[in-house]
């Protein structure tokens, strides 16, 4: 995998994240599809296990803050920006170590 398409796929994964009208509006079909792309660069070998859970862990804690301002009636804007996912583009996957 070409570290530029690794960055490019991690930042197409965040840019979703960042997506609040669909996080507030569709709550579980925006986490689904987190987690369903995060599946799907898993199977494409662009990230290993260990980086999709990192994923799995934005997206819950995202989903997380989300379910619960929209329990209290509140469509805040979480600052995805601000999450690192401690993924270097650089860096291999686990298959080819």
């Amino acid at each position: 995998m070409e570290t530029s398409q690794k960055a490019m796929e991690i930042r197409a994964w965040h840019l979703l994240l960042e997506d609040d009208a669909y996080r507030l509006d569709c709550p579980d079909d925006f986490y689904q599809t987190l987690i369903s792309r995060a599946d799907e660069l898993v199977l494409r070998e662009v990230i290993n296990l260990e980086e999709w859970q990192r994923l799995k862990n934005a997206a819950d804690a995202v989903r997380a803050q989300t379910l619960q301002s929209l329990t209290v009636l509140q469509r805040d804007r979480v600052d995805t920006v601000a999450i690192d996912l401690c993924i270097n583009a650089e860096e291999s996957t686990a298959l080819s170590k």
